[in-house]
Order: C-alpha cells, then structure tokens, then sequence
C-alpha cells in the first residue's frame, strides 16, 4: 500500500493507493482529509498515521486528532507563520518528531500528540527535515534557510540541543536551500538546491566533520534515498532522477520524470 500527501487549492489530503505484486501503482482507493493546508508529509506507524500541513502549521493523527503550532520566526518571507515541514518517530517509536521551518523548532509529542519536549535550531536556519544516528542517540536538522545542520542529544523523552554545521564548501555564497537528509554508515547526506549537489558529513559520536559537495548531475535536488551502493535522487527542475554510486560517479540518468519531488525504496 502507498500513502501520499496531496493538496489542491486549499484542500489537503491523503491519497491510499494499492501496489500490485509485479510493482505497479493501482488507481487510489480512497482519500482522507487532513484538515489543514498543503500537506507535505507524512509517516506511518502500524496502524497509525500522522501528516504535517505545511501551511497551516498543523500536524494531524488520522483521521481527527489535530493540532497547531503558533507563533513565527525571525525571516518575514519565510517564517511569518508555523510551517509544520515533517513528521516522524523517535528510533524507539514511543514519540513523535514534528520539525517547524517557521519556528526553528523540533516538538516531541507522545503518540496522542500531547506535548512533551521542544528544542530550538538557530534562528532564521529553517529547520526542515530530520534522520536518527544507528543507535538512536543522535537527531540531525537539516536547516533549509542556511544549507546547515543541527545536531540535537535525543534520550528518551527528550531532544536536546548541541551544535549546528554548514553542509556547504568553504568560501561558497551562492543561493542554495537543503532539502533532503539521510543517515547511512556513519555518514551525513544532505541535498543542496541551488548550489544543485549532496553534501557529506562524518558522523564522530554527536560531532559532524565536513567531508566534502558532489554534483547530483540535475537540478534542484529535491530529495534522494540511499539504497545498498546506490544513491537515488529526484531533480525536480530538470525533470530527472540520477542514479549515483556511493563515489558519486552516475549509473544512470532517467529523463522526462515530471518534477521529482519524492523517492522511497520498496523491499522486493
């Protein structure tokens, strides 16, 4: 089964889509309110399903238990309103992350989105996405505003903050956004549009050492997924997805993708 955010107008929802056994994507089967403003993201746990409206600043257990967040940050384009950006669960699945790029913040609710814990990034950084270290005792940010990285102490219960990193080269000061982020072998990945790259940090126990920026060979690197020795990404603006091995050298380049924005790997 495929579950995906959708919005059209002001109306948000949650498309369901059955896969065949031979991969193909079957007709919806049914869509679901999320009673809020463009969803763009959503993660599912057993049987539960939680989905941020980006927004309006909400995140909602489906199909009724909503919540806002209030309040807004200090970029007057960007962060004049909560913009709820990503949902997902802590490594021991017992709470739930929800990163705000309006309000610089990462919440911690219980499973019933009862507050728990929040800590803030940098201002005006954007926090947009967020992975787990392996052994769960590390939480890193991805900030979109400043291409950077925050590095949060996750105990259970309880985020807390340490530090923040460019993920960008030395001297660069272009336009560029992060986008998408990724924990694998130790290693930070993060997507930069605009500067159209991924960067790559070496994680030493809580502390991020800049590695180096590898062309994604596209265009605004929306997002990208690390599958065995493959590194898998979607270039919105140029209508492609780019096929790279863990050297960054391309495998393969499929065109005339109309605007990639998501990619997710599914087990055989």
């Amino acid at each position: 089964m495929l579950r995906s955010p959708f919005s059209e107008s002001k109306e948000s929802g949650l498309v369901v889509c059955d896969i065949s056994t031979d991969g193909k994507l079957q007709a919806p089967t049914g869509i679901i309110s999320t009673k809020g403003e463009v969803a763009c993201h959503l993660s599912v746990n057993c049987e539960d399903v939680y989905c941020a409206n980006y927004i309006s600043g909400s995140v909602i257990k489906m199909p009724e238990k909503l919540i806002k967040h209030e309040g807004k940050g200090i970029n007057p384009i960007r962060q004049e309103a909560p913009h709820a950006h990503y949902v997902g669960f802590t490594p021991d699945k017992e709470f739930v992350c929800v990163v705000d790029l309006g309000l610089d913040t990462v919440f911690l609710y219980n499973k019933n989105l009862e507050f728990i814990n929040k800590v803030q990034v940098p201002q005006g950084h954007g926090a947009r996405h967020l992975v787990f270290s392996d052994n769960g005792k590390y939480c890193f940010v991805a900030n979109e505003l400043k291409s950077t990285v925050s590095i949060l102490e996750y105990k259970i219960g309880e985020l807390k903050y340490v530090d923040t990193v460019s993920c960008l080269p030395e001297g660069y000061a272009g336009e560029t956004t992060a986008s998408a982020i990724r924990f694998n072998e130790d290693h930070i990945y993060v997507s930069n549009r605009g500067l159209d790259t991924i960067s790559v940090l070496k994680n030493q126990n809580g502390k991020l050492v800049y590695k180096d920026t590898y062309s994604c060979n596209g265009n605004f690197p929306r997002d990208f997924d690390i599958v065995g020795n493959y590194i898998i990404c979607t270039n919105e603006k140029s209508d492609s997805i780019t096929v790279l091995d863990k050297n960054f050298n391309v495998v393969y380049i499929e065109s005339n993708v109309k605007s990639p924005i998501c990619v997710i790997s599914r087990d055989a």
